[in-house]
Formats: C-alpha cells, structure tokens, sequence
C-alpha cells in the first residue's frame, strides 16, 4: 500500500511540472497576443500621424515596455487573490483553475487579434479568473458537499467594479475627447503653423505635464521605481506640482522651438509613445504573467511543503496566495517579460492589423477601401446625428457659423503619397493628453478606467470632432466602432464562459484533459495563423495602395493582369473539378471566385477616383481606359462568381450529373474558351498586342460553339432527355462562359489602349 500512494505522490508531481510547464508557455504566447491587442494604445497616435520613423517610434516604445516591465511591483496580486479567495481552495484546485485561465486567454486574445480587433487584456484577465473560479467552486461544492455558496468563494466587488469601468470608459473617453479636440481644432485649425509658433510652447507643456503626471500616477505608481513617499508628497501637493511642471516643461518646449528648431508636436507624440508604454507595461504586465506567477508562487509553496517531508496533495487551503503572503517578484522574470513584449512589439503581424484598424477609423476623410461595412444601428446614428447638426446650426448666428467653419478648412496635402498622415499631430497629441489625464485621474481616485477603452474610444471622439467621419466615411467608421465597442463586451462574456468551461473540463478529465486542451491551443494557434494571413492578402496585398504618379501604369497593369490570370485558373479548376464531381474543391473554389470578385469589386467602388486623381497630369484617354478596364473586370470576376456557386450548389445538393452528350458539348465550348483565354493572358502579360486583331476569329468560333451547344440542349430538354435542374445548370454554364469571354476579351482592348494611352 505505502508503495502504490508513493507511486501515485510521484504522478501527481509530475503532473504539477506538467501545469507549471504548460502555464509558462501560454503566458509567452498570451504576452505576445496581449501585445499585439495592447499596442494600439501607445502607438495609433505616433504611426497615425508619422511623428517619426516607424523604428524610432518602436525603439520609444520599446524603451518605455522595458522600463515600465522592469519595475512592475505589486499589481500581481491581481491575479492571486483580487477575485477568489485562494484560501478556500486546494493546491491541486487553484493550479488547475489557473491552467483552465490561461488556456482561455490565449484562445480569447488570439481571436480577436486574428481579425484585427481591439480588447481589454484586463477584462479577459479578470472574466477569466471569475469564470474559472466560479466553475472551480461548483466542482468543489458539488464534489464534497459542501455547505457554502459559490459566492462565498469569490470576490464579487472586483467583477462589478470592472462591468462598471467598460461604461465608464466608453462614455468619458469618447466625450472628453470630443469636447477638447473640437476646442483644439477652433484653436489651432488645420493649418496650424503661424498660430502654434506663437502659442505652440504653452499647448506641449500642457500636453508634457499630462502625459508626466499620467507617467507618475498611473505607470509608476505601483512600481518599485517611485518611493511611495515622493508619491505621497506629489499628492499632497498636486496643484503646485503641476504649476510647477507646466512652467518648467513651457519654457523648456519654447527654447526647443526657438533656439534649436525642434519640431516639439512630434517632441510631445513621442513623450506621450514612452508614456503610455511605460504605463502599459507597469500595470498590465499582470494581464499576461499575473497567472504564471501565482502558479509559480504556488508550485514553489508546494515544494516546500514536499521538501519538509509533507504531501502537496494535503494542502487544502492556498494561504500563500492571500495578500501580504507572496513571494517576491523575480525582476529577472519581469526583464524577460519586457524583452518578449518588445520582440512581439517589432515582429507581430497582428499587432500590425490592430493598430491599423485603430488608424483606418480614425483617418481623415475618405478614400480608399473602408474597413467595414455598413450596419443598421451605424445608419440610425448617422442619421440622428445629421439631424442634431441641422438643429444646433439653427442656434449659431450665420456669420459665426461661417467663421467657425473655415477652422476646419482642410491643409493642403502633400503631393508625395508617401508624405501622407491620417491624421495630423494636434490630433495625435489631443489624443496622447486626454487619454492620459484621464487615465491618471481615475487611478487617483480608484477608479477602473480601461486602458484600452479610453485610449480607443477618446481617439474616436477626436476622430468626430475633427470631421474625419465626413458623409462618405460616416456610416462604414461608426459600424467600425460599434463593432470593437460590441467585442468588448463580448470579451467579459466570452471570457468567463470560455475559462469556466476550460476548468470544468480539467477537474474532470484531470490529466487526459490537460494534454487534450493543450493540443486543442496548438491546433487553434496554427489555424488563427493561417486565417491571418488569407485574411490579410485579401484586405491588402491586392489593393491599389502603392500607387504614385511615377508608377501608376505599372501597378495599375500589374493588378488587371494578376486578377485576369486569377480569373483564368478559377475557373479552369472549377470545369475541371465538376467533372470529376469533387465537391470539396469546388466549394474551395466557389470561395475562392467570391473573394476576387469583392475585391474587383471594392476596387471598382473606392479606388477609381484616387486613381484618376493622380493620374491628372496624364492624357484623358488613359482615365478613361482604365476606368472601363476595371469595369469590365468587375463583370467579368462576378460572372466567374455566379459560374462557381452555381456549380457548387448543384453538386452540393447531390442533384443527377451531366449526360455524356452534356458533358461532351461542354468540354468542346471549355477547350475554346481557354485557349482563347491563354490568349488574352499572354498579351496582357508581355503588354504585346499584335495578336489581338486575329483572336476575334476565335472569339466568334467560340460564340457560334456555344450557340450550337444551347440549341443542342434545348432540344434534349424538349425530348426529356435531361432533367430541369440539369439543363438549367447548363444553359448558366454557357451564358457565364459566353459573357466571361466577351468581357475579358473588352478588358485586354482597354488595357492595350490604357498602355498606349
């Protein structure tokens, strides 16, 4: 007996080992997805409003993570014991609900980074653990009978104090920051210049003492770096202290402006970059680590006991984790932590997708693709907002009104594309100061602002006041933010569901769980990547966003070739694989057919007139051909679309196949159609059109093939050789095939005359 319960004290252990192994690896995976979430907040406003080169603001941020990570001190508590009580549970109970949190993290936070979209690594911390526990709890009760409630074992203030902060967030970021951006704009307007040379030095310091206070009380607060007595002498004298940095930081902007030439606005975005880096990595270093470090904190109470010659497995009550009862923080831990958050900083795709959605909402006027697209609740906002403009102009005398107006009379933008911001740096710095001042005056008074909610939300407010969202954009950029603004709702939800579910399924299944939901993390990793990238080349890497006026025919040929080489193989593959009946392929297909003709699409609605814009200093024919090249693109990918579904649906549905006298007429129009295709293909790659005249004997050949083809089938039908489905299916198959040539054929003479043009 005494070997049997030592043989399983050493399975249990190993278990342990397993746990703390499996929660250092998600806490590196969930630091990275927590970056790439969390760098919207510091880096929108520099990248926005290119207040340097994407590298200096990276090596600002950068420096601020990794002093911010450094000196993180006592927010790990958190994670330990700020929603369940851990005395009430056991070791084995607190690691598994631990793991059931990280799992749910990484899952959580790696799905919204796939599509881009903003959240609050702090709100999926906190769901997570409430799950977690509360399904730990349950279990407990359930399993030992016991007397208590759930509730007894959980810390329920914290939950309402966080459903609290996301209103509280959403409401006063948005309308502080509307408020001060509209005053800054009357202020400053577009063409900012002559007036900021004057006034400039008292706007940053305003901005540096906010984005300094922001630093002490909310980055450095609850570090190791700040004596809490300094702390405690600022606080007490805080409006000196402020006057006092308001003078110092005034005069110090004014001789940078004036005596060394220094552009201090981009001065002010990068202190702000640092700032809010420092912040972020000071306090929500816990949203990603926090978990680790209390299982390593129990895993260490646990091999003490085991080395003094107790069982882990007799530990009931998890005392070490109450407050005051931890174990230092391992700074070497935390300079590792810094460093990975840095590396995800410089290296994470989705990083890069979540700012740019940031940047895309808040870009300055039309133009191009939008993000998103347009909702019911977005339009009824519009609307109401439209209307509240016409009643609060009724209430401004006309000649104010038209003063007022010409504030925000647009600068002229630089001829260089490459010059371009979306949104200017009094923008980026309204955006960098009130999200600091709030953020700083809610940690004062403990409240539970979000970091990720003020930050986005006052850039949307500065985003409204400015006239970014004019009536073109208005509708796609408030769909937009009701869409972050619902996935962070959903994040809370999301997060305890998902963390309960996880932890239930580990106290459970025990050990085959825990390898089980550790693959299930890879697997989903792996696929979120792959998804990640389709989902990029499709919103990117086809748009027409590199275009200049140097190489406009270039990239603009490139496009029209590409998508007709696409067309080409689409719909190749798409005859082919219905012959042989593969209905896998052909569903791969049909999505396929559909993503290229919304991107034909989308480039057809947005990027005509961008296009034809700096196409000015060239000859009208040009505009002209290239306009009915994209045209006739257009028709022809969404008749390859229709083609694909259509062929798709029918084997789907299991419906009869072609007969052979079908299949034969069919394959006779395809071979035409191809080699008329390859054609057009190799005159629109080699940009050599001598052949182009001769392939219209071709072109009528294939027209009198799929003529005699629909005859041919009428008179099967009329026989009822054929079945209805099938001889619809049929006479669309031709049409499509028919209208696909005449239209490629249409859109290799425009591309001959734009090149000629």
């Amino acid at each position: 007996m005494p070997s049997a319960h030592h043989s399983q004290e050493t399975v249990m252990d190993s278990i342990y080992w397993i746990i703390i192994t499996a929660l250092l690896l998600l806490a590196a995976f969930d630091l990275i997805n927590g970056v790439a979430n969390d760098a919207v907040n510091f880096l929108n406003s520099a990248i926005g409003s290119k207040a340097a080169p994407v590298r200096v603001i990276l090596t600002v941020a950068s420096i601020g993570v990794l002093v911010g990570a450094c000196f993180s001190g006592g927010m790990m508590e958190v994670a330990r014991n700020g929603i369940f009580h851990p005395d009430m549970f056991s070791y084995h109970e607190v690691m598994l609900l631990f793991l059931g949190v990280m799992i749910s993290e990484v899952i959580l936070l790696d799905t919204f980074n796939t599509f881009g979209l903003p959240t609050s690594t702090t709100v999926s911390l906190v769901f997570g653990i409430l799950g977690s526990a509360v399904a730990t709890a349950l279990f407990k009760i359930s399993k030992l009978r016991l007397v208590q409630s759930v509730w007894d074992f959980i810390n329920t203030d914290k939950a309402f104090e966080i459903v609290t902060s996301i209103l509280l967030s959403v409401a006063i970021a948005f309308t502080v920051g509307t408020i001060v951006m509209w005053i800054s704009r009357l202020a400053f307007t577009f063409k900012y210049q002559s007036r900021f040379k004057w006034f400039g030095c008292f706007w940053c310091g305003i901005a540096m003492t906010a984005i300094a206070y922001f630093a002490v009380f909310k980055g450095l607060k609850e570090s190791t770096l700040m004596e809490p007595s300094f702390i405690q002498y600022i606080d007490q004298n805080l409006g000196m202290a402020l006057l006092t940095a308001f003078g110092g930081f005034s005069v110090l902007m004014f001789l940078l402006q004036h005596l060394f030439m220094t552009n201090i606005l981009r001065l002010t975005v990068l202190a702000g970059t640092f700032s809010l880096a420092l912040a972020f990595a000071g306090n929500d270093l816990v949203n990603f680590i926090g978990v680790f470090m209390g299982g390593l904190d129990s895993f260490q109470y646990a091999s003490g006991v085991a080395a003094a010659g107790g069982s882990p497995s007799s530990i009931t009550s998890m005392e070490c984790l109450m407050p005051g009862q931890g174990m230092p923080v391992n700074h070497y831990i935390l300079f590792a932590a810094g460093c990975m958050m840095i590396f995800a900083l410089w290296f994470s795709k989705k990083a890069k997708t979540v700012i740019a959605t940031g940047v895309e909402l808040s870009r300055q006027g039309e133009g191009g693709i939008e993000r998103f697209g347009s909702v019911p609740p977005a339009r009824a906002i519009v609307r109401s907002a439209i209307a509240l403009g016409r009643g609060v102009k009724r209430l401004i005398p006309a000649r104010m009104l038209v003063r007022m107006n010409h504030q925000w009379d647009p600068a002229p933008q630089p001829l260089n594309p490459k010059d371009r911001v979306a949104f200017d740096l009094i923008r980026a710095t309204v955006n960098l100061t009130v999200a600091s001042l709030l953020i700083a005056w809610a940690t004062g008074r403990q409240l539970p602002l979000s970091t990720t909610y003020v930050t986005f939300m006052v850039a949307m407010g500065s985003s409204l006041a400015d006239k970014a969202w004019g009536r073109e954009s208005a509708v796609y950029r408030v769909t937009g933010v009701l869409t972050v603004i619902s996935g962070w709702f959903m994040t809370g939800l999301a997060a305890f569901t998902l963390a309960a579910v996880m932890a239930t399924i580990l106290h459970y299944g025990q050990v085959y769980a825990i390898f089980g939901l550790l693959a299930l993390v890879v697997v989903i990793l792996v696929k979120s990547t792959i998804m990640h990238r389709k989902r990029e080349s499709k919103l990117s890497v086809e748009r027409f966003d590199q275009i200049t006026e140097e190489n406009i025919l270039d990239v603009c040929s490139h496009q029209i070739v590409d998508s007709t080489l696409k067309l080409r193989e689409i719909y190749n593959d798409t005859v082919e694989n219905f012959f042989q009946g593969d209905r896998k392929a052909l569903k791969e297909l049909a999505d396929a057919a559909e993503r290229l003709a919304m991107t034909s699409s989308e480039h057809h609605k947005y990027d005509i007139l961008p296009i034809l814009y700096k196409m000015q200093s060239r000859s009208l024919d040009m505009g002209y051909h290239f306009v009915q090249a994209l045209e006739h693109l257009n028709e022809a990918t969404q008749s390859l679309s229709q083609f694909s579904e259509s062929i798709f649906t029918y084997v789907d549905n299991n419906h009869t196949p072609f007969t052979i006298d079908q299949v034969d007429d069919l394959k006779e129009v395809h071979t035409a159609l191809i080699k008329l295709l390859d054609e057009y293909c190799k005159m629109l790659q080699t940009g050599t059109y001598i052949q182009f005249d001769y392939t219209m004997v071709a072109q009528e050949q294939l027209l009198q093939l799929v003529a005699k083809a629909t005859k041919r089938q009428i008179k099967r039908a009329q026989r009822n050789q054929t079945r209805t489905r099938s001889s619809l299916l049929y006479l669309n198959m031709l049409n499509e095939m028919r209208f696909m040539a005449v239209q490629v054929r249409a859109l290799t003479n425009d591309e001959r005359n734009f090149v000629a043009a």
